[in-house]
């Protein structure tokens, strides 16, 4: 048996995205969605996007529909409604009643454990059920996280990564936990970029520039977050540390916080961290004076920039291998296809290990002690 035939559940967002991916792919595909205009967006941007590509005879792969039952005969049903649990079982049961006993059911996720939705809807067939996890841009970036249960069957896992492969995908099975290797790692990341920033270590640009510089990434922090969105960020980092047990190294930024409050964030609001016109950085958010005390005020390398950033990085990841036994290969995999980055951060201790060593703090590093 082989994945031909999807369903896709949700036509905004990622739910278009993937519909996309796979009717270019040679899948054939259903997609549903509650309302027909989000249907009809999907669609034609689907269209366009096929037309531009001298494939606009695929679309006849692709049919939007608004009624469970034409899920029937799926080879896999793809769920990508960010929806709260009670509604999500809703659309889990509907789905249920219509696909046959063969059919894989996916719920796409990139922070909630797949536990949960078991634990929540005991009627999910827990070993033919799976986690999936396209990095945005689903298009173009090439990592998909598998995610799977202790009770997922091996051969729903193997299928799951033969479709992968098919799509061009580089997919990466990860056991099932909080945020899963990318979003839990993508988070300490982010808290160590605006930690820094917090300290005065510098401006956001000059962070950015310090740990491409070091690190041969494509992006800085800040632009990353900037173009996740600090929403996305924040409500992922809460999730993940409330889930955790909220240890102090994931409690989310109040920098961040604020951010977001104040409805800046990121290129999607044209300002965040940054501010932009037509989709490109012409300045940096004004606000931070008034948030970060100590704005840039202390001088200090790129080197220093890149060790407080991926220190943290480091000790998360050694931990994340333990919990769910992750290969060092599947967490460098990861973070280099999720982030842009030239390694990931064993590579990176290998390369440099004098850039890994923690520094004692002194009084001369507090500026509130002046």
């Amino acid at each position: 048996m082989q994945v031909d035939a999807v369903g896709i559940i949700g036509a905004s967002g990622t739910g278009g995205a993937l519909a996309e991916l796979f009717v270019s792919k040679g899948f054939q595909v259903r997609i549903y969605d509650d309302f027909k205009d989000s249907l009809n967006v999907a669609m034609a941007k689907i269209k366009w996007s096929l037309l531009k590509q001298g494939k606009g005879g695929l679309m006849a792969n692709i049919e939007p529909i608004q009624e469970y039952s034409k899920f029937h005969g799926a080879d896999m049903v793809i769920e990508t409604i960010s929806k709260t649990m009670e509604e999500r079982a809703l659309f889990f049961n509907k789905i249920m009643k219509e696909v046959t006993e063969n059919s894989v059911l996916a719920a796409h996720s990139s922070v909630t454990p797949l536990k949960q939705l078991l634990e929540n809807i005991p009627a999910l067939p827990a070993e033919r059920t799976i986690g999936l996890h396209f990095v945005k841009p689903v298009k173009n970036n090439p990592l998909v996280e598998i995610i799977k249960s202790d009770k997922t069957a091996e051969d729903v896992t193997d299928l799951t990564g033969q479709m992968i492969s098919r799509l061009g995908k580089t997919g990466v099975i990860v056991k099932d936990n909080p945020g899963q290797i990318v979003e839990r790692l993508t988070r300490v990341y982010m808290l160590g970029a605006l930690k820094v920033l917090y300290s005065g270590k510098g401006f956001p640009n000059e962070i950015d520039a310090a740990f491409k510089e070091v690190s041969g990434a494509k992006y800085g922090p800040f632009e990353y977050l900037d173009f996740t969105g600090l929403d996305h960020d924040y409500n992922s980092c809460r999730d993940i540390w409330e889930m955790l047990g909220k240890p102090d190294r994931l409690k989310p930024s109040d920098l961040e916080m604020r951010l977001v409050q104040y409805g800046q964030l990121g290129k999607k609001a044209t300002i965040g961290i940054y501010i932009y016109d037509e989709g490109e950085i012409v300045g940096e958010n004004p606000i931070l004076p008034n948030i970060v005390k100590y704005l840039g005020l202390r001088v200090c390398g790129k080197e220093e920039i890149f060790s407080d950033i991926m220190i943290p990085v480091l000790e998360e990841a050694r931990a994340l291998a333990s919990e769910i036994m992750a290969s060092e290969h599947d967490i460098e995999t990861s973070m280099k296809a999720a982030l842009g980055w030239a390694k990931g951060p064993f590579a990176y201790l290998r390369e440099k290990p004098e850039l890994f060593q923690r520094k004692t703090q002194s009084d001369f590093d507090r500026l509130d002690a002046f």
